[in-house]
């Protein structure tokens, strides 16, 4: 069996200092998510210390009891009695959906001279009219 070893291409400084920058930029937003997930689930809200693991487990316990409320609340005696009226189910919580929600919308335009220029236009200076000074 033989073993691909991928091939480590030279990388210049700015390059691994940019992706060690995008790394801890993605990892602030998952731990940004990470929170507003556990302040919507009310058992681990209040909460400050706990593991990742612990909020997708309770988020999913939380979804579980909403999905059961549901299922009492429409009617349905047993969650186990829901299964053959989950279409009813279905439909329900579709309705408010909005229809085109699953549709692909086309990619946003690109403006093709920001790619142009040499530096982002967010870097460089505008220019300030300014009237001339008279001495």
């Amino acid at each position: 069996m033989t073993k691909l070893v991928s091939v480590n291409k030279c990388k210049s400084s700015t390059q691994i200092v940019a992706r060690q920058h995008m790394k801890k930029h993605l990892k602030r937003i998952r731990d940004k998510e990470y929170g507003k997930l556990r302040d919507m689930v009310p058992a681990i809200a209040k909460q400050r210390k706990i593991s990742k693991v612990e909020v997708i487990e309770q988020a999913v316990r939380y979804i579980d009891e909403l999905h059961k409320a549901l299922a009492s609340r429409l009617g349905h005696s047993d969650s186990n009695s829901c299964e053959g009226k989950e279409q009813d189910l279905k439909e329900f919580v579709h309705s408010f959906i909005p229809a085109d929600f699953f549709q692909r919308r086309p990619a946003p335009v690109t403006c093709d001279f920001e790619k142009q220029r040499k530096l982002p236009s967010f870097i460089t200076q505008r220019r300030v009219n300014r009237p001339a000074k008279f001495v």
